[in-house]
């Protein structure tokens, strides 16, 4: 894949147990993602070979942990 993002996210647990769901289905073929956590942070990547696809997919993953975020801190 030509074009790569790595976002570093704190509240790593919280977070990646409401995304999980969203990686079972693949959105498009346009592009990947992947998470993983490390300690106390999540890690999203996101690689494209299309600048297009890049930025949808990048909009969609940052929103969809934005409302993971917010809702987390709403449960503290």
């Amino acid at each position: 894949m030509r074009f790569r993002s790595v976002f570093e996210i704190p509240a790593a647990n919280l977070v990646y147990r409401s995304l999980i769901p969203e990686m079972e289905d693949r959105i498009t073929d346009r592009s990947s993602v992947d998470m993983k956590v490390e300690g106390s942070s999540l890690f999203l990547e996101v690689r494209s070979d299309d600048l297009i696809a890049m930025r949808s997919t990048l909009n969609t993953w940052l929103r969809l942990i934005q409302v993971a975020s917010e809702t987390a801190d709403c449960l503290e």
